[in-house]
This record gives C-alpha cells, structure tokens and sequence, in this order.
C-alpha cells in the first residue's frame, strides 16, 4: 500500500481542496462583488446540494492531509505498517495526534447524506462502505492514544500495543482501498463541479478570477497526467513530448490572459480583487518548473534544477516533478488564501 496509495491521497487532496474554498465563496461571491446583501437566493434543493458536495470535501480534505490523514501518519510513522510493530531501541513515548470529536461528525454527516439528494451514484455507495471502516479506525486511535498517554506500555511490556497495532493495521488494509475507490468515484462530481464554476465565472464577466482558477487547473492537470501515467522522477523522460507541450501551452495561456486581466484597475475593482504576493510568486514557480519540464522532454536531459530558475546543473538527475508536486500545491494554497480575501470598492 505504501508510497503509491500516500502520493495518491495527496493528490486528490490538492485536486479537492480548490473546490471547497471556492464553494463556499461561490454562492455568494457575484452578489458580494455586486454590493447586494442577498448573500444566498437559493432554492432549498440547491440549499442541500451545496450541502452535501461541502460534507463531502470537508470530509474527503480530513482524509488527505487533514486531521483523520495526520493521526494515522502520526502513529505509521512511529510503529510502521509491517502487522508486527516496530519499536525503536530508543522508544520512550507516543503522541498521536489528536483525535477530535469533529472527525466523527464529519463522517456521520456525510454518511447521512450519502442517502440525500442529488445523487452522487457510485460515490455515495462507495462512501457508504467506507464510512463503517473509518470510524472503526477512529476507535482503535483512541485506545491507542489512551495506552500510551497513560504509558500502559511500561506495565505490560507492549502486550496491548502489539494487539492494537494489529488491530490498526487490519482496519488501515481495509481501509486503503475502500478510500482509493471513494476518490475515484468522487472525482467525477468534483470535476463537473469545477467545470461549473468555471463556467459561471466568464458568464458574469469576472475573468481575473476566472483565469485564476484555470490557471490552477491547468497546473492540476499536468500533475494529474503524468500520476495517471505513473511518471516520476526516475522515468520522466518517458512522457510524451507533444502531449506535454499542449498542457503546457494552454498552462502558460491562461497565465498570460491572468496577469494581463489583473493589471486592469477598472476590472480588479470590479470584481473585488487583489493578487497577493504569494499567489503571484506561485504561478511563477510553478512556470519555471513546467518551463524546466519542457525542455528536459525536448532535450532528453533530466539534468535541470528548477529551483536555480531553469539553469541546467551538472550535478545529475533532479527531482524535478517531485519539485512541481511541491509547486502546484503551493499554488493551491495561495489560490485558496487569495479568494477569501476581501476587497472594498
């Protein structure tokens, strides 16, 4: 399970992130810019729609680099994923991370609406099955973070431990793939989703913001890409040169329609935005690097470092997708970040 199934859930973290932070701006982002205090204007149906796509992000984000995705890195980290557990020579204490009431009801409230309306098909069936497999695994963290807080370990010798780490491991097997099937099946909604707001960014005219987002898309797609591919670091020469060079133009296009939109006074204040600096220096970054790309595929040398800002090395090969990974999720941060900002007219 290891190192493929922790880059996938990072991946579908990056890709779902964006989504909840523009949801919950979406709906009243056009009467916000407009200085209307109608702040929703939603039908009841579309009241619960935008509640349970939020359940489901809330949720899947807790599993991908939240707090249901730390508790369990805290203690794999710790005691291995081997069914025995490991314990170093210098063992002394275990804090785990915390396990918070919330995650409970974040599981709860979207296995509740997994049964709701609009249907989600398989991503509701598939979350049904995987929600049972979580809260269990939140059952057993909490008897592990109450035996060693208490250092029961020191009394019986591990005895306990070793059962709850097997225990643990057990759920996390099952776990694995019900979790990769929820994001598979979810992924679906969420790209419709993003192509819907997308969408009603160019029909109200607010084409900074719109850019912006696409911009991040467009970055999401490469990784995506060369993931789907199983392209890293050690085979990244194996891509294909011309599939590469079209996302990379349509990524340095609406990069270009972005920073030439955002230069407008009339149309910053219009759409109520601000550029901070580090959304801005995260496009850059996340250009060079896919610039750094483009020429390792056209040169068949791997040897480019793009945190030297495109200059070639002489030092050999460079993580250099590893290194886009880190970028886009930068990215992804600061674009988050910068939509919540609030900017007066």
């Amino acid at each position: 399970m290891g190192a493929y199934y922790r880059m996938s859930r990072r991946l579908h973290y990056i890709l779902c992130s964006i989504l909840l932070c523009f949801l919950l701006s979406s709906c009243s982002l056009i009467d916000e810019i407009k200085g209307s205090s109608n702040r929703s204007g939603l039908s009841v149906e579309e009241e619960h729609a935008n509640a349970k796509y939020s359940a489901y992000i809330n949720l899947n984000n807790m599993m991908t680099g939240g707090m249901f995705d730390r508790m369990m890195e805290t203690y794999i980290d710790e005691f291995g994923l081997d069914e025995e557990i490991y314990i170093s020579d210098d063992f002394s204490e275990f804090t785990s991370a915390p396990v918070l009431d919330g995650l409970v009801n974040a599981v709860n409230t979207a296995v509740d609406r997994a049964s709701g309306e609009p249907s989600y098909g398989d991503a509701d069936a598939s979350l049904i099955l995987l929600g049972p497999t979580m809260l269990d695994l939140i059952d057993t963290m909490k008897e592990i973070s109450t035996y060693y807080s208490a250092k029961t370990f020191v009394d019986d010798q591990f005895v306990k431990g070793k059962e709850l780490h097997r225990q643990f491991i057990a759920q996390y097997e099952e776990y694995g793939p019900l979790a990769d099937q929820f994001f598979d099946d979810f992924d679906l909604i969420a790209a419709q989703q993003k192509l819907k707001d997308l969408d009603k960014l160019k029909e109200q005219d607010l084409l900074i913001r719109y850019y912006a987002l696409s911009v991040v898309m467009r970055a999401q797609d490469i990784e995506k890409a060369f993931f789907d591919a199983e392209i890293y670091d050690e085979n990244i020469l194996d891509y294909d040169l011309e599939e590469y060079r079209a996302m990379y133009d349509l990524l340095t296009d609406d990069l270009n329609q972005f920073m030439e939109y955002s230069k407008d006074d009339k149309r910053r204040k219009k759409e109520a935005w601000s550029t901070l600096p580090v959304l801005d220096s995260s496009m850059q970054g996340v250009k060079v690097t896919a610039t750094d790309i483009l020429q390792i595929l056209e040169t068949g040398d791997a040897t480019i470092n793009s945190d030297t800002q495109g200059k070639v090395t002489t030092g050999g090969r460079n993580a250099i997708l590893s290194s886009y990974f880190t970028k886009v999720s930068r990215l992804v941060d600061a674009y988050n970040n910068n939509i919540k900002v609030k900017v007066g007219n």
